[in-house]
């Protein structure tokens, strides 16, 4: 497609990196260290409450609430930190295997992070193109950059047939009916309005090409919410996902896709 420029990128090293993995990175970073410090101090401060203050009932009360909560934090962390390092990439698959891509397909994934989709879709897309945009928040994915992305996709050797762009979704930086189809993975929640997410909604619509599909994948309100736009904006098909248990907290997907014609 000429109108979507190559990313300087492209021309990568494409030999392989020895001794080398691709890192998707860690989701919520800063919770979950929260959510492990929090855990930690609450549980040592109810051990010395049960230790130190016996036969206190107020004090075993207090203890025993602590422990419990900080339990829960630990609980809370090692799920997110499981959902990072392997659930997503059960979810990932799932919601790609919808689509069914035929090989030649130009795919926009917004909100690429380090590539989670945009790579893997990359792989299903030998005679197409993979496309990413994202603002490369650290706070939502830990060491996110579009270095970290382009090295991700050399070591999976798709470097050649991936881009990757600094935009924000609610302005998306593409002609009219660009792409085949747009993709998303726990990415649209990052605009804070409501407002905010329905505009990245619009322009998702806009820059599908006629019998385009979209998947976005999120938590059940904003799932909804998401839905409920697309078919405001004239989208066909609109379907939503049973819950899926791979990722924390778990996710729907909502389905889509472009009529042949306006409406």
């Amino acid at each position: 497609m000429d109108q979507i420029a190559s990313s300087p990128l492209d021309d990568m090293d494409r030999r392989p990196m020895i001794n080398q993995k691709p890192d998707y990175g860690l989701d919520g970073p800063g919770l979950v260290r929260a959510l492990l410090v929090v855990g930690l101090v609450s549980a040592i401060v109810g051990l010395l409450l049960l230790r130190w203050v016996p036969n206190a009932h107020a004090a075993d009360a207090a203890g025993y609430a602590l422990v419990s909560f900080g339990l829960l934090c630990f609980t809370f962390a090692s799920l997110m930190f499981a959902s990072s390092r392997f659930g997503k990439f059960r979810a990932r698959d799932r919601l790609l295997a919808g689509l069914k891509l035929r090989g030649d397909e130009t795919v926009l994934d917004v909100g690429c992070g380090r590539g989670l989709l945009l790579i893997t879709v990359a792989k299903l897309l030998p005679r197409g193109r993979a496309v990413g945009i994202d603002l490369w928040s650290q706070r939502d994915l830990s060491a996110n950059s579009r270095e970290a992305t382009m090295k991700n996709a050399a070591l999976e050797g798709v470097a050649h047939r991936v881009s990757v762009h600094d935009g924000d979704m609610r302005e998306l930086p593409f002609p009219d009916r660009s792409f085949d189809a747009v993709v998303t993975h726990f990415a649209i929640h990052n605009v804070r309005a409501s407002e905010g997410r329905r505009a990245a909604i619009r322009e998702i619509v806009r820059t599908l090409k006629p019998c385009g599909q979209v998947a976005l994948s999120h938590i059940h309100p904003f799932v909804s919410l998401y839905a409920d736009e697309l078919r405001r904006s004239g989208m066909i098909d609109v379907n939503i996902s049973d819950l899926s248990f791979w990722t924390f907290p778990p996710a729907r997907t909502v389905t889509a896709r472009k009529p042949s014609r306006s409406v």
